[in-house]
């Protein structure tokens, strides 16, 4: 009679031992700087999520920030650093790029440190070809002596960082081939200069390929995208607040064209309910084609040289109901990151050209780090090789 009463028991008894060690290892794992010095680290990592306070949580030295590794199996693997509004994290082959408030990281057989002067906003980041190593660029505000405004470029150049100040704000940027593209305002900030930067060579070589004007009210709603013939962007507000339009600036003679992209109801909710969730990705150039992602998930292609735009496919309605979502692109492939706080998190893949689901992977507990009272914002989603 003993015997029968303890299996049921020893059967539950093991069952929440069970229970403890798989909710225990499912929870996101805390990086030491000793994990990311191994070689190995990247090799089964599939996605990085980039989340950060804003510089008003930093008053105090109180921000913070995490470069969020997701593997295969979709466990998470957390490193912190201090806090980066508006910083990125980037991916190329296999190293990868961190940042925070006072220093560049990268990952590629080790972790690799570069302290720098305080930076208050981060703007874009990339890869260099030519110079073999990465580029961030900064808004980092006035100067110290109450001068101009500075934004600031570090570079990766013969494996070691290089800072060059550009003495403007910069309002949207954009990389293509070795060339930084950049909105600087005018002199009256009824225009923006749109600036070439040429970011492969030792000493930065700048051109003002044009001046683009714009009526009160308009605003700059993208990054930049480029190719060899022209700079492109988009904006609402110059023709009606309920059009967005891509204008379209040729990088050897200056000629600028506008071209409507998309129309929506002219009421208040539709307008705020069409803006692009991502600044940053919303925006893109990906084989050839352009591609603009609304606000409510509407994937539009637009044709470079036409301007002419279509509705390609639209993203999941669910997603767009995420307390946090953005976008990447690569190879074709559009990625949804989507969160909300009581679900998990998803990445989904689709193809560009039929919009025709691809993968996901779920990332179920984003919920221990990301959560309504960590002040935390998503800045920044890459995928990796193995996704």
């Amino acid at each position: 009679m003993k015997k029968i009463i303890w299996i049921p028991l020893v059967i539950i008894i093991a069952a929440a031992v069970l229970c403890f060690f798989h909710f225990r290892t499912e929870e996101p794992a805390e990086v030491e700087r000793e994990t990311l010095n191994d070689p190995d680290f990247l090799k089964d990592k599939e996605a990085l999520l980039y989340f950060s306070t804003t510089a008003d949580q930093d008053t105090f030295g109180g921000g913070k920030s995490y470069a969020l590794f997701a593997d295969k199996k979709g466990r998470l693997f957390s490193y912190q650093m201090k806090g980066l509004e508006l910083g990125s994290a980037k991916v190329h082959d296999e190293s990868v790029l961190l940042e925070d408030k006072k220093g560049i990281y990268t990952v590629q057989d080790g972790l690799h440190t570069y302290k720098r002067a305080y930076q208050h906003t981060g703007d874009s980041a990339g890869y260099i070809d030519r110079t073999e190593g990465f580029y961030t660029l900064y808004n980092s505000g006035y100067d110290k002596s109450g001068g101009s405004y500075r934004s600031e470029l570090y570079r990766q150049i013969d494996g070691k960082w290089k800072q060059d100040v550009i003495p403007h704000y910069i309002r949207a940027s954009g990389f293509f081939k070795d060339h930084l593209f950049a909105l600087t305002p005018t002199d009256d900030e009824k225009g923006y200069h749109v600036q070439d930067i040429q970011a492969d060579k030792e000493r930065l070589h700048t051109n003002t390929i044009a001046t683009w004007t714009y009526k009160e009210g308009t605003s700059v709603e993208s990054q930049l995208a480029a190719d060899d013939s022209a700079v492109y962007f988009l904006t609402r507000g110059e023709k009606a607040d309920h059009i967005y339009q891509m204008v379209k600036v040729m990088r050897n003679s200056g000629a600028i064209k506008t071209y409507d992209i998309a129309s929506y109801k002219n009421d208040e909710q539709t307008l705020y309910d069409s803006m692009p969730f991502s600044f940053k990705n919303s925006f893109f150039m990906e084989q050839r084609s352009l591609y603009f992602v609304d606000g409510f998930g509407t994937v539009y292609r637009i044709n470079p040289e036409t301007g002419k735009s279509k509705k390609a496919f639209t993203l999941p309605a669910s997603g767009m109901k995420a307390d946090f979502k953005d976008l990447t692109h690569q190879n074709g492939k559009l990625y949804l990151f989507t969160y909300s706080y009581k679900k998990p998190a998803k990445i989904e893949s689709f193809d560009l050209k039929t919009g025709k689901k691809l993968n996901d992977r779920t990332i179920p507990n984003l919920k221990n780090i990301v959560t309504p009272k960590s002040h935390l914002k998503l800045y920044d989603v890459q995928v990796m090789d193995g996704f």
